[in-house]
């Protein structure tokens, strides 16, 4: 009796195969991966720019009333409705040494 074994070799070649799909299927998982952390970094960089627009608006608002809040003019008129009059010949505190100087 002869028993045949046709394809003996057939094994080799599925194994062959079934390494390669798994690898192209997980070289396009991968990819998906790799795209959506792409798109997640670039939505985030875009939401920290408007965020940051809006700071330096923000900012630059605030630094408009600080420079009018400090500007002579109103200064003046600060002064003015506190009832204060502006010196014409201010004496300032002077440091005598000699008065203050042991002998």
């Amino acid at each position: 009796m002869t028993i045949i074994e046709p394809h003996k070799t057939k094994s080799s070649y599925n194994s062959t195969v079934f390494m390669l799909v798994f690898a192209l299927v997980a070289f396009v998982c991968l990819n998906i991966y790799f795209y959506n952390e792409t798109v997640n970094l670039r939505h985030s960089i875009s939401v920290a720019s408007k965020n940051l627009q809006a700071l330096q608006v923000s900012n630059a608002e605030s630094r408009t009333r600080l420079y009018q809040l400090t500007d002579l003019s109103s200064l003046d008129a600060i002064a003015k409705s506190r009832g204060l009059v502006k010196e014409r010949k201010p004496e300032y505190f002077e440091n005598k040494s000699e008065a203050l100087a042991v002998n």
